[in-house]
């Protein structure tokens, strides 16, 4: 009675074990994907891309080209960037009154590690009642934004805005404002 009881338990180990083997084999096949079951599947990024606050302070020299204002060579101080320097290229200016005009720009940040941040500017200046008397127009304040259109290293496919705090001051060839607003990367 023994011998048929151990010999009864050694088949239902046998038949277990080839159950679990048979499972196996079955379950890694090799049969090829269907491309349509993946078109809808994306990867999982090591880190997700999110808004994040950002901060600026700013300090731009004027920079001309055959007497004409062109843009500006510029640095400061950026969260998410450290210490930065950068260059503003002006590509429209048009007077709106004649104490108010619209600046675009496009401008290129270099953090302190070399990532670059790619940004689009647009202003409205407001000249001092001084500078418009004397027919310079180099002083006055400014409001407006810095949209971001991109970047590189860390900063590749960033996005996001920045608007100048309070009021940006020009004078004397001299440019300075702080901002604030959010970034993705």
């Amino acid at each position: 009675m023994k011998t048929k009881r151990k010999n009864g338990m050694k088949a239902i180990l046998k038949l277990a074990l080839l159950s679990t083997f048979i499972l196996s084999v079955v379950s890694c096949s090799t049969e090829a994907i269907n491309t349509d079951e993946t078109t809808n599947l994306t990867a999982v990024a090591a880190k997700a891309k999110k808004p994040r606050p950002i901060k600026n302070t700013y300090v731009g020299i004027d920079r001309f080209e055959g007497g004409v204002l062109v843009g500006a060579d510029f640095s400061g101080n950026m969260s998410h960037a450290g210490k930065f320097t950068g260059q503003t290229i002006i590509t429209s200016f048009d007077f709106i009154s004649a104490s108010q005009a619209t600046q675009t720009s496009v401008d290129l940040i270099v953090a302190a590690n070399g990532d670059k941040i790619y940004t689009s500017s647009g202003v409205t200046i407001t000249f001092s009642p001084e500078s418009i008397a004397d027919g310079t127009y180099s002083a006055g304040t400014y409001t407006g934004g810095f949209d971001i259109v991109g970047g590189t290293g860390r900063f590749d496919g960033a996005t996001g805005r920045m608007d100048v705090v309070g009021n940006g001051e020009f004078g004397a060839g001299v440019a300075r404002h702080s901002a604030a607003g959010s970034i993705t990367y």
